[in-house]
């Protein structure tokens, strides 16, 4: 009997921390999700705006090392071609594919709200709830299906904008919501279902007005922090960074990097503070889906090179970071550029429909690959290695050749 009563107290003692620590958690996911039903909601053209410039979209990722498997989605809408769109791409030991698919951008086929981040484009859903982002993307001939549950464990970024890019006055954004999330779910391809748990994830949001032909070109990158870090490595560190920059790479227009340590962001690095150097360009036949009744088109062959090594420098005070990025495996994104229209839609099932009259092209690389992280932020040494993702655009449009 006074073992019992020396044990009661103990255990609940110990009860009360752990729910104290699990309210704790919970609150802090809470905050996030609070926030991120205000900030992640969608921006649609109000009256007098230049709705066919207008393009939004959120972007997802995640990484499953011990599977050796990657994933990207993005759900978009695209004011120029009155469409809808939606990619899921894959990596899979040493396989990549992907499934693109355009809608009408119409209310009877889309559902989205200044007062939400939620967005339905047919049968492919993003849905905010209390534990984070549910993403549902089916392809119309069910050759994939990814069903997911993106929890985010870092506080949004501050919106990072550029004017006077496409528009005078008219601004394009990008928002960090999470740089680093946990993701559960299932991915269902080729006859297969790979089951995700706990595997690394972001997620971010672009809208705003843009010319895609004109003398425009952009960094961007994110690695979070994996469980193999270095034990010179003191907390859980996430970075994400973007630049603008002219078509050829040559001037930047404007920069920012975050770097959040444990969920807040702690250090900030953007202008002159950050210098990005890319080597080793190499080049690769890129390819644009045939439409019906016309053959396939390739664009001219070294048109658009892409980066094998990145290098980051950045140094604010006594905060400094070295970043080296190393791609293992680059994916072109084509972007149609209609002759005499301000905009353009990723190439995809159809798009390529008016290929030869007048169409340009121009692309996006979006690579995956791995990061070196050194550097000392507040004072506190970090050091890790860790996948990534990098996306690189620079060159000017191009017009595709037949493929003989």
């Amino acid at each position: 009997m006074q073992t019992k009563l020396v044990l009661k107290p103990i255990l609940a003692a110990i009860f009360l921390l752990l729910a104290a620590s699990n309210a704790a958690l919970a609150n802090e996911s809470s905050d996030y999700i609070d926030e991120l039903l205000v900030s992640d909601a969608f921006h649609p053209p109000g009256e007098g705006e230049p709705g066919y410039l207008y393009n939004e979209w959120h972007y997802f990722n995640m990484i499953d090392e011990e599977q050796n498997l990657s994933v990207i989605c993005a759900f978009k809408l695209n004011g120029g071609t009155n469409s809808s769109e939606v990619l899921l791409g894959y990596y899979l030991n040493e396989t990549s594919a992907s499934f693109y698919e355009t809608y009408p951008l119409t209310p009877d086929v889309v559902n989205y709200s200044s007062q939400s981040p939620d967005v339905r484009i047919a049968n492919n859903t993003v849905t905010l709830t209390g534990e984070g982002y549910r993403v549902h993307i089916e392809s119309g001939t069910g050759a994939g299906v990814f069903d997911a549950l993106f929890k985010p464990e870092t506080r949004p970024a501050p919106v990072f904008n550029a004017s006077n890019l496409s528009m005078p006055g008219k601004d394009i954004n990008w928002l960090v919501a999470s740089s680093k999330m946990e993701v559960s779910g299932n991915l269902s391809v080729a006859g297969e279902t790979y089951s995700l748990n706990n595997s690394r994830a972001y997620h971010d949001h672009n809208w705003g007005y843009w010319s895609w032909g004109d003398d425009l070109g952009w960094d961007w990158g994110q690695v979070s922090q994996a469980g193999n870090y270095s034990n010179e490595t003191i907390g859980e560190y996430s970075i994400s960074f973007g630049n603008i920059t002219n078509a050829n790479h040559s001037q930047s227009v404007s920069s920012v990097m975050n770097v959040w340590e444990d969920g807040e962001i702690i250090a900030n690095f953007s202008g002159e503070e950050m210098q990005i150097e890319h080597s080793n360009l190499s080049t690769t036949d890129i390819g644009i889906p045939p439409a019906e009744m016309l053959p396939e088109y390739i664009l001219p062959q070294d048109s658009f090179p892409f980066p094998q090594n990145t290098l980051l420098n950045a140094s604010s005070g006594s905060d400094t970071l070295n970043i080296e990025f190393t791609t293992q495996h680059p994916v072109p994104l084509p972007v149609m550029i209609p002759d005499g229209n301000e905009t353009g839609i990723e190439a995809g099932n159809g798009s390529g429909s008016e290929v030869g009259s007048g169409i340009k092209y121009r692309i996006i690389w979006e690579m995956i690959g791995t990061y070196q992280v050194n550097g000392v932020i507040d004072g506190k040494p970090i050091s890790y290695t860790a996948d990534g993702f990098l996306e690189y655009v620079a060159g000017m449009p191009v017009e595709p050749e037949p493929f003989a």
